[in-house]
């Protein structure tokens, strides 16, 4: 029985001193978007700097939908993977507090990845 307490004791002082280190996540909140966003341009971007870049600016990446619109895939897995097509929203225009955005984003080719080159 005392183990017990002892165990618990020992855990409800760890845990809170991990919390406020950031153990569980990276310690400062992510800005949420009190009112709308100017849509930057994000076109051509990397999907994942895009949805970084919309976080900056306080739009929640619940409301940030990629979706595959090359015709060949089904599934965004990995943003870092693609890049932006097109926007619902267009650039300069507002994005509602509660809209959400989609994103359409393909993958590039070897070639595009790499500018051109072969080697």
């Amino acid at each position: 029985m005392r183990k017990h307490i002892c165990g618990t004791a020992l855990l409800l002082a760890v845990v809170p001193a991990l919390a406020g280190c950031g153990a569980f996540g990276k310690g400062t909140p992510t800005p949420v978007a009190t009112g709308p966003v100017t849509m930057p341009d994000l076109a051509g971007k990397n999907a994942e700097k895009a949805e970084e870049q919309l976080e900056e600016l306080g739009v929640p990446k619940s409301r940030i939908e990629l979706r595959a619109d090359d015709g060949n895939h089904v599934v965004v897995l990995a943003a870092s993977n693609w890049d932006v097509n097109t926007q619902s929203v267009k650039a300069g225009a507002q994005l509602g507090v509660k809209q959400v955005l989609v994103l359409g984003v393909g993958k590039p080719t070897w070639r595009e990845r790499h500018n051109g080159h072969l080697l």
